[in-house]
């Protein structure tokens, strides 16, 4: 029979090797969480685009936004048009073909300027339609061009308005109602907004207007030159 010092010597490795392997095995199962996890929410992500994204039956609607005009931009948002409609709306069903209807806004009316004709607005199968052309935005199989005028106030830089989509779709060989989505659609803002410097109103009020009595908030360092500190010191 071995002395109890012996026996404790022995017992020892064997209980490390299970506080090894019992934080192995935690590790091992918090590394497969985590890595799940991370994929799911990969899963979940939409696409980096700048316009509204919806989906209705197979239809896919993305990048859905009002392009800021190309030319004297204030003239035509005080008229409330006219605007470009940009879109892509990919027809996810692979044997079923789509047809855009309409487009209605909140107020005024987008018509068709290229794409007329209803038979240039149908989506085939596992196919897409375009309209309008961000910049940056890849080709698509078919380009229409959907024009917005008289928006009034429904369309401002940098807001969104409602645009909705009516579609058909082809069955037994005859077009029928498949459906219409409102989308709440943003409106470019432009790439060439005027900057503004705001970095005077980022001081606490009560510092600007003690600068101002002891003679540092004039602009032109003329008036109130001479009125040093305020008591105290001020700085």
């Amino acid at each position: 029979m071995l002395p109890s010092s012996a026996r404790r010597s022995a017992v020892r490795p064997s209980r490390l090797a299970t506080a090894v392997a019992t934080i192995g095995i935690a590790v091992a199962l918090g590394t497969t969480g985590c890595g799940a996890g991370q994929v799911s929410q990969t899963a979940n992500q939409l696409p980096a685009v700048n316009g509204a994204n919806v989906n209705i039956d197979a239809l896919q609607l993305r990048d859905v936004q009002i392009l800021f005009p190309e030319s004297d931009a204030p003239t035509v948002f005080g008229n409330g048009g006219p605007f470009e409609v940009a879109f892509v709306i990919a027809n996810a069903d692979q044997t079923t073909p789509y047809r855009l209807k309409s487009i209605t806004p909140e107020k005024g009316s987008i018509e068709f300027t290229e794409g007329a004709d209803a038979e240039d607005r149908v989506i085939l199968p596992g196919q897409s339609l375009r309209g309008g052309q961000p910049v940056g935005a890849a080709p698509a199989e078919e380009k229409v061009t959907a024009e917005l005028n008289d928006a009034g106030d429904t369309v401002a830089a940098g807001l969104t308005t409602k645009l909705t989509f009516k579609f058909e779709k082809k069955e037994n060989g005859s077009w029928v109602d498949a459906g219409e989505v409102t989308v709440v659609t943003p409106v470019d803002a432009g790439a060439n907004l005027q900057r503004q410097d705001v970095a005077r109103n980022a001081e606490p009020t009560f510092y600007n207007q003690h600068h101002a009595e002891d003679g540092h908030g004039s602009d032109d360092h003329g008036e109130g030159a001479e009125g040093g500190h305020s008591e105290g010191g001020g700085h």
